[in-house]
């Protein structure tokens, strides 16, 4: 659970350099973060940043979340290709990108600023951005400007200038004869990874979580092409449940 946890908390807004954002957010002693994937389990997002507070879930406007990149990790879980399908190019990892009338249900909460430097280095995947929310309960914590950092779509030349490149051309060289992380079409037929789509399907049907939160999951999840909604691709893919993670 941990290597999944680690990777997909996701934050969001029109896209900026990084860098920028970091240096921004350091000013304040805590940082929101919006979570979009495993993380609206609460119990998730103690097992990656455990001094969390004033979790909540809240409304996300402007983004689409979706199934449409790969995710180096999964051909490293156990023998190769680990949890990833290449044959099938059922390989995709969760993201967003900007949409507008687009929207879903997230997580907002804060951690540490000690704590958000480290969780910023492991997701060099993606870009950081901005992420400007509704919130969705009464009674909650406030969240200052109702504000938090998402991660979103980054580009493959940035990812070029990361460690992680090297990783992707071992195994999408191998499997596809071109590297490509952030370039899939929507017509690729990139599909979400069996294992890890299970996982966070799983993660908001968990005790606690409100069922609107999981319906929006199923309903306001797509795949690459933009269009089919995760509940529909489980509908005709029951494997994607079925499949359990290696021991």
């Amino acid at each position: 659970q941990t290597i999944f946890t680690s990777i997909y908390s996701h934050v969001m807004t029109e896209v900026q350099e990084p860098k920028t954002k970091v240096q921004k957010t350091e000013m304040s002693e805590w940082v929101t973060i919006v979570g979009f994937g495993s993380l609206l389990s609460k119990r998730s997002a103690l097992t990656t940043t455990p001094s969390i507070r004033a979790y909540q879930y809240v409304r996300v406007k402007g983004y689409q979340r979706l199934f449409a990149h790969p995710a180096a990790i999964f051909f490293e879980r156990g023998p190769y290709p680990g949890i990833a399908r290449p044959e099938t190019k059922e390989i995709a990892s969760l993201s967003t990108r900007p949409l507008e009338g687009g929207g879903f249900v997230a997580c907002a909460y804060q951690i540490p600023r000690a704590e958000w430097e480290p969780l910023a280095e492991r997701e060099e995947e993606f870009d950081f951005v901005e992420a400007e929310f509704e919130l969705l309960e009464s009674g909650v914590e406030a969240l200052g400007r109702n504000v938090g950092w998402m991660c979103t779509r980054s580009t493959d030349e940035k990812l070029k200038t990361t460690s992680l490149w090297q990783r992707y051309e071992k195994y999408l060289g191998k499997e596809y004869g071109e590297v490509s992380v952030w370039g899939w079409a929507p017509d690729s037929g990139i599909r979400p990874c069996p294992v890890y789509c299970r996982h966070c399907v799983l993660a908001v049907q968990k005790e606690g979580v409100p069922e609107y939160v999981a319906k929006s999951f199923l309903e306001e999840t797509f795949l690459a092409d933009h269009t089919t909604t995760l509940a529909k691709y489980l509908e005709d893919n029951p494997h994607v449940m079925a499949t359990e993670p290696p021991e």
